[in-house]
């Protein structure tokens, strides 16, 4: 959600020598900042922290790299924070030698729609959090490149060479961080059993960190056809230019579906009501985002028990199975018209 903002930076401080200050880990599942982003164009380099340290050891350590390093300017695009912690971060950041801030606007909060029960697109939130920076058009495909090498290419490439060129390649990926956005395995044997009859030509590629391979093992063995179980085999990056091979991709609300969306795959989201609809949706107009509003929507809960994950759980295979088809033959429309064009 932040990569257009990344790109703006970039654009608005061509020349400058820019630093990633970011905590780690993020989440036990979620791969470093610098993983996804790649070490060769948004920045020169990273600076760490552990998440929520109150070390006054550390956090002094950091002030004076800061200094050392000169820096002029902060772009604040972190999560939501109060006006306490704003006020705390710019004087953080004044201790340090910065005397230029951007990102840290006190009224800068998500707006919800109160007809249709929307939060506001993240992006949409980040992108006038640094507004002063210029514009942003995140509906252009520049702001969500990712600026993949010719080695990564390369890397997927070869990862690719058995598939052939003209079969449709459904990309998946089962994880999630919060049991709330688990659509379980059950349901995923069931669709990916009966979704290869539909497709009987068709490959399947999943993605994920290593502890999901057990569980992708068995996916592909419901499949019962082609397929490439890469869980916890590939770098971030090289993962996102396999998915440029994929028709579609089908996954939890995950960082592996924004991947798909930032390479341009339509994306099949199944979501949980956990969090208001729109706000973590993935870029794009070509996706099918599945959720289904319950009363308890907008919970926040990672761990759902007394509800029994009603809202994710009443999403139903046929449902997905429908909605990838679907995906399927838009792309096949696509391809046809550029050919014919």
């Amino acid at each position: 959600m932040a990569l257009p903002c990344f790109h703006r930076v970039k654009e608005s401080f061509p020349d400058a020598d820019i630093t990633l200050l970011t905590n780690r880990p993020v989440a036990a599942k979620a791969a470093p900042l610098e993983a996804i982003l790649g070490k060769d164009y948004f920045f020169d380099r990273v600076l760490d922290y552990p998440v929520g340290t109150r070390n006054l050891l550390v956090l002094a350590a950091l002030i004076w790299q800061i200094r050392a390093l000169k820096i002029d300017t902060v772009v604040n695009i972190t999560s939501t924070r109060s006006a306490r912690l704003v006020r705390r971060d710019r004087w953080f950041f004044r201790a340090a030698g910065v005397r230029r801030f951007v990102g840290f606007a006190k009224e800068d909060i998500k707006t919800i729609n109160p007809v249709a029960g929307e939060t506001e697109w993240e992006a949409t939130w980040l992108a006038r959090r640094v507004r002063s920076l210029g514009p942003i058009a995140l509906e252009a495909d520049r702001y969500w490149d990712l600026r993949l090498t010719n080695s990564e290419l390369y890397q997927a490439s070869q990862v690719l060479e058995g598939i052939p060129a003209h079969v449709p390649v459904v990309a998946a990926s089962i994880g999630t961080k919060n049991q709330s956005n688990d659509w379980e395995a059950d349901n995923w044997l069931r669709l990916f059993s009966q979704l290869r009859t539909a497709l009987p030509d068709g490959q399947l590629i999943l993605i994920g960190a290593a502890e999901e391979a057990e569980r992708s093992n068995a996916i592909l063995d419901a499949w019962g056809g082609e397929g490439l179980n890469l869980c916890g085999k590939l770098a971030p990056r090289v993962s996102a230019a396999v998915l440029k091979r994929a028709s579609v991709f089908v996954g939890h609300d995950s960082g592996p579906m924004h991947l798909a969306a930032s390479v341009g795959v339509p994306c099949v989201g199944i979501f949980s009501a956990r969090n208001l609809p729109r706000q973590w949706f993935p870029r794009g107009d070509g996706n099918r985002i599945i959720y289904h509003r319950t009363d308890c929507a907008g919970c926040g809960l990672e761990v759902c028990l007394e509800q029994r994950k009603k809202c994710i759980l009443s999403i139903t295979v046929g449902e997905v199975q429908q909605a990838i088809l679907e995906a399927i033959a838009r792309q096949d429309l696509v391809k046809c018209i550029q050919t014919a064009s």
